[in-house]
């Protein structure tokens, strides 16, 4: 007979108590469970440590993280953007001649999921599909985090400011990183230089499904995009159209042909 593992029992039962009764305080989850307060202790900060418990700042009570709530959307949405992301990058590609690539938030950084950097001549910007950008220093993170919830901001960036090293510094700056996400949000993408031997830039713009930030589409290149212009100028609006188009591209896979439809007549109506 196999033994069941009585902590993650518990942990497992916390969860699903946090489900339907969240938020909850310490002594309303040691009434409602009937666990010692020392043994849930334990437990909500395993929990908060591996990412799937946050807890407020303001008042104190436990809430389930939205790791959870990305575990659930990604096993259906990073398939549904990585087939509808191929022919959207290469258009954006041959037009503008730039490598892209589409990024996914995955725990505390970012993860490249679709990429065209070996089809261009400036791919050594790219690193390929394994580069996990960071949430607060890279273009495509700057973006999702701007655009993201506040619910999901706050805990992104608590769970950062606890984290050793670069990281955890840039995040423990709260003036300093409100007032960059604050610009992002302004001008609409997030940008950064390339950390390349050849001088270059990337920009990034949020990826919408069903009105909710899923990913970032991001836009590589070298040098300066023209002259008195900078790349997010010259290109952004160009970005941007090609995160709608995959925005209704994935709603028309996830959710019907209807979404399409409807997609590709606002996206109409927007050039005319």
């Amino acid at each position: 007979m196999e033994t069941v593992i009585r902590a993650l029992a518990r942990g497992l039962e916390l969860i699903e108590h946090l489900q339907d009764h969240s938020p909850a305080s310490l002594a309303a989850l040691h009434a409602d469970l009937g666990l010692p307060k020392v043994t849930l202790l334990r437990l909500l900060h395993t929990l908060q440590e591996e990412g799937w418990v946050y807890r407020s700042l303001g008042d104190d009570r436990y809430r389930l993280s939205c790791h959870l709530q990305h575990i659930g959307d990604n096993l259906v949405m990073v398939d549904a953007l990585v087939e509808a992301a191929g022919p959207v990058l290469d258009s954006l590609q041959y037009t503008l001649g730039c490598p892209c690539e589409v990024a996914v938030r995955k725990g505390l950084s970012m993860e490249i999921v679709e990429t065209t950097g070996k089809k261009s001549r400036v791919g050594t910007l790219l690193k390929g599909v394994e580069e996990r950008p960071s949430l607060l220093s890279s273009a495509v993170g700057q973006a999702y985090v701007a655009f993201c919830s506040q619910t999901e901001r706050e805990e992104i960036l608590e769970r950062l400011a606890r984290l050793p090293g670069e990281p955890g510094r840039l995040a423990r700056d709260s003036e300093r990183v409100a007032q960059a996400l604050e610009a992002v949000r302004r001008r609409g993408y997030g940008e950064q230089q390339a950390a390349d031997a050849e001088p270059g830039w990337i920009i990034a713009v949020p990826v919408f499904v069903e009105g909710r930030i899923k990913a970032c589409i991001s836009l590589h290149g070298v040098g300066s995009a023209a002259a008195g212009q900078s790349p997010g100028e010259r290109f952004y609006s160009r970005l941007e159209v090609a995160a709608r188009t995959l925005s209704w591209e994935v709603e028309a896979a996830c959710y019907g042909e209807q979404v399409l439809a409807q997609g590709a007549q606002a996206l109409g109506q927007g050039e005319g």
